[in-house]
C-alpha cells in the first residue's frame, strides 16, 4: 500500500472515531412571515407580543424565542423588534440612538440584577448597533446581546447561558446570523 493511501486511511479513521458519539448541531434559517429579517437558530422559534404605552405612543414589541435543547449550551435564543413612530430616529440623531442603546442595556441588566461585562459598537451595514455581555445570578449566568437600529425599527438579539458554558460558538453564531432581506 502506498504511503499516501495509508495516510489517507489513517486520517479517515481518525475522523470517524473522533465523531463517534458527537452530535452535530443543525442550524436553520428563521424568518417570521412578512418580516424583512432572518436569523439562524437550532430549533423552532415561538413568538409573543405585548402593547406598551410610552411617551411616543403605543409600541408593540414582538419577541421570537427558542428555548435551547437539553444538550445545547445556551438555554434561550431570542430576537425582539419594535417599530417606533416614523421619523423618531433621524440619521443625524446619534445622541438619541446612543441613548436608546444605553437605556435598553441598563434596563435589561437591571431587570436581571446583573452587571455589565463589556459593551462595544457592532454596526450592521450602515445601521448603528452595539453588542454587550452581562453576568447575573451571582455570576452564574450570562447574557450576550446585539442591538441594531434600522431606521425606526429596533432589534435586540439575545442569548442566555450559564457562565461555565459562555464561551461557546453558538452565542456568536446566533448574534452574527442576523441579516436583512
Amino acid at each position: 500500500m502506498k504511503l499516501v493511501n495509508i495516510v489517507n486511511l489513517v486520517l479517515a479513521l481518525s475522523f470517524v472515531s473522533f465523531n463517534i458519539g458527537h452530535t452535530q448541531t443543525i442550524w436553520k434559517k428563521f424568518s417570521p412571515a412578512d418580516q424583512p429579517f432572518e436569523v439562524s437558530v437550532t430549533g423552532d422559534m415561538k413568538n409573543g407580543e405585548k402593547k406598551i404605552l410610552t411617551e411616543v405612543g403605543d409600541l408593540h414589541p414582538i419577541t421570537w424565542m427558542y428555548q435551547g435543547a437539553k444538550d445545547d449550551p445556551n438555554f434561550i435564543y431570542s430576537v425582539s423588534y419594535v417599530d417606533y413612530p416614523e421619523g423618531t430616529f433621524h440619521q443625524d440623531s446619534t445622541d438619541l440612538v446612543n441613548e436608546l442603546f444605553d437605556v435598553s442595556i441598563e434596563s435589561n441588566i437591571k431587570s436581571l440584577g446583573g452587571t455589565l461585562v463589556y459593551k462595544s459598537e457592532s454596526a450592521y451595514s450602515q445601521y448603528p448597533g452595539v453588542i454587550y455581555r452581562a453576568s447575573y445570578n451571582d455570576n452564574k449566568a450570562v447574557i450576550k446581546s446585539r442591538m441594531i437600529l434600522v431606521k425606526d425599527r429596533f432589534y435586540a438579539l439575545q442569548v442566555y447561558t450559564l457562565s461555565e458554558k459562555s464561551l461557546n460558538g453558538g452565542m456568536d453564531k446566533f448574534l452574527n446570523s442576523f441579516i436583512l432581506k
